[in-house]
């Protein structure tokens, strides 16, 4: 049986004051929804977005580990109150709003999507669907992170970096168990979007690195229609993580199950086909 999260919608502390100047606030006129994949370079989005200061915040506002220390600074209500607040509060000052979320995070706080399909799927809110195409390399990154507990490079030391690599061993049914999750992810984000009419904008992790921060930049603007050209110069602070371990570890298990590897390639085909072009 799936828990109940609506808890998390209400805050705990009461604030009038708090809550009314967010209140206050208009709602964007602009909105977009970035559903990711986890170790997909969502952090890296996130981090063009924030310096850029006119595309909203990006961040995981849906993330059952964050809403409730949101709901308390917004003082939400509950969840449809929670969804209306926290526009005002992320919202950037020229009315752009966006986010991020990943399929596991919609269906544990939205076991039935209506309610967030309603809020965010209008003519008004664009989407982005952020996959990996190598998801082998990208089930061995998160098998790391979880083990690890190291996840990105501004926050990691060479030191936590090496420490990583050595405490990190190859494990088969690891990296397979985060490979099929990510793979669920990817087959409820397609069936979210084939139910609801959406269409989102397509770029992969490899695509959007080999683009550049600038670039990205660009594309996330147009989406928000943003049409700004004065853009301040971007400092990215998220390199790749991945050392010549992930490397290796994501061929010996390609190696160790070629028939499994086959069958989710075939399966991934017509998705990747899809991807957009980042026009330069």
């Amino acid at each position: 049986m799936s828990r109940n999260f609506d808890h998390l919608f209400i805050r705990t502390t009461l604030d009038p004051d708090r809550r009314a100047k967010f209140a206050a606030l208009p709602l964007p006129t602009h909105r977009l929804v970035i559903y990711f994949t986890p170790r997909s370079g969502s952090s890296w989005l996130t981090d063009i977005i924030v310096q850029s200061g006119r595309l909203g915040a990006g961040n995981e506002i849906f993330n059952p580990n964050f809403v409730h220390n949101i709901a308390n600074g917004i003082q939400s209500l509950g969840r449809e109150d929670y969804m209306e607040q926290v526009q005002r509060r992320f919202r950037s000052g020229n009315g752009r709003f966006s986010f991020e979320i990943t399929s596991h995070q919609l269906d544990r706080l939205f076991p039935d999507p209506s309610p967030f399909m309603a809020a965010f799927n209008t003519p008004d809110c664009r989407a982005v669907w952020l996959i990996r195409q190598d998801i082998v390399a990208q089930a061995v990154s998160l098998a790391k992170m979880v083990t690890t507990q190291i996840s990105h490079t501004p926050h990691a030391t060479e030191q936590e970096r090496e420490r990583a690599d050595l405490t990190f061993s190859y494990d088969y049914d690891l990296i397979k168990r985060w490979l099929l999750h990510i793979l669920t992810a990817e087959r409820r984000s397609e069936e979210l979007f084939s139910l609801n009419g959406i269409e989102p904008f397509r770029v992969s992790y490899e695509d959007m690195i080999a683009a550049g921060a600038a670039l990205m930049r660009v594309k996330i603007a147009a989406l928000l229609d943003v049409q700004d050209t004065k853009w301040t110069p971007l400092t990215p602070k998220h390199e790749k993580l991945g050392t010549q371990q992930n490397d290796e570890f994501a061929a010996r298990f390609r190696a160790e199950d070629t028939a499994l590897i086959a069958e989710i390639e075939s399966e991934r085909t017509a998705m990747l086909g899809r991807l957009s072009v980042i026009e330069k």
